[in-house]
This record gives structure tokens, sequence and C-alpha cells, in this order.
């Protein structure tokens, strides 16, 4: 495991374990924590500018602030990644303390050639949340496709009796459970060569026929079976 060194001359590590820790025992009677909430604040904390979640201790100090500044946005950056994208952070705002790992040097952290583990120096900073900034326009929320249902497709899905479950991350078949499994129809996206309905009936139908293969191919699936017994059979 590599190396982090902690700077002795600060107590920001403490300060937000402090944090975590008030805002704990804010609700003595409650059964879930303070942060815990189905509000826009309680997503993962991201960076706007990186585009990226924030990780670690990061994750719960971030969301106390959120919660207990009523901020109802997730999205965090610098004030200096705020003035990049040329918006201004308010007169008198206090940002989030955050930490991060910096690596050392090889001058200061040991000879790299000589095959040493890195080493790491943990390292604070402020981030505000977009709701301390003025100018920034929120990004266009996620659009859920809208398919036109097939009636003719449904109905030849249907009269092959085969188990159909939405809701998964993936489409496959389930030789264990005979069940295809889908993603939501709302969650399939158009391409340049398909629409969104089309992409989602073009998956099902796919993953229907390896639910006929027990009883329209037995012989290659019991092939498949012994070959790959703990195989799923997912969409190409």
């Amino acid at each position: 495991m590599n190396d982090v060194v902690l700077s002795s001359s600060s107590s920001f590590y403490n300060d937000i374990t402090n944090k975590i820790v008030e805002a704990m025992k804010g609700q003595p009677g409650a059964f879930a924590m303070p942060w815990h909430s189905a509000g826009n604040a309680a997503m993962m904390p991201t960076n706007v500018f990186t585009d990226a979640f924030y990780r670690g201790i990061n994750v719960l100090a971030l969301w106390v602030d959120a919660m207990k500044k009523g901020y109802p946005s997730g999205y965090w950056a610098s004030y200096k990644q705020w003035q990049q994208m040329a918006c201004q952070v308010r007169y008198g705002e206090k940002g989030s303390l955050i930490i991060f790992y910096k690596p050392i040097s090889g001058a200061d952290g040991g000879d790299k050639d000589a095959g040493e583990q890195p080493h790491f120096v943990a390292r604070s900073s402020r981030v505000f949340n977009a709701a301390q900034v003025d100018g920034w326009q929120p990004p266009i929320p996620f659009q859920l496709a809208t398919i036109q249902r097939n009636k003719k497709v449904e109905g030849f899905v249907g009269a092959t009796h085969a188990r159909v479950e939405h809701g998964f991350l993936q489409a496959c078949y389930r030789r264990d459970l005979d069940t295809i499994q889908m993603p939501g129809a709302e969650l399939f996206n158009g391409t340049h060569s398909s629409s969104a309905t089309e992409s989602y009936y073009s998956t099902l139908l796919h993953e229907l026929t390896h639910n006929a293969e027990p009883s329209v191919m037995p012989r290659r699936f019991e092939f498949a079976r012994k070959a790959w017994p703990d195989r799923r059979f997912h969409a190409a």
C-alpha cells in the first residue's frame, strides 16, 4: 500500500470528521443519517468543471454541508474553476472543506528509480456549491426516450410465453431463471441507423432467440449449457 503523509500542522482531517459527527448528533432519535434525502443535494457530489464525482470522505463532508446549508444542488467547484466557467462566487460566501492527496516528487519523496512506492501528502481545498454562484446554468437533465409501442411485436413476444422482466442494467437471457432481463424501454437511445423504438425491440427480439434455444435448438442449447454452465447470454 502506498504511503500517505499527513501534514501535522493542519487539522483539516479532524475538521471534516468532527463535522460529520456533529451532523449525526443533530438527529439523535432518527434512524437515517441527516444527509440521507431524496433531494438533489443528496446526489453524488460532482465537480461541475471536471464532471467527476468527489470520492472518499469528501462525499460525506459535502453531503453534510449541502443539507446543513440547504443547497438544492449537488454540483461543486473551486473558486478558480467557477471563474474559468465565467461564473462568480458571491461575495461573502464560504467554501466547503475537501481533502485530496498530492503525489510527492522523486526529489522530495524518494528515488523513483530505486523502485520505491510513490508517497502522497494530504492537502486541503475549498469548493463552492452551485447555489453560491452567479452566472451558471445547470446542465439539461437527461431526457428519457419515448418508445412507440409496437403491438404486433409485443403480441408476437407474448405468444411465445417468454418471461420478460424490466428494470435491469443490461439485456440478457438468464438460462438459470429462464427469464429475459431488459433495461427499461425509456433508457434506449436512437442511433444514426435506428430509432429508440427500433433499438429497444431489436434488443428484445435478440434475447428472445436465446430464450427459444431450449425448444427450437435443443442440441445447441445443451452444448452451450455444458460448455458454459454459468454463462448468461447478453445482447451483442
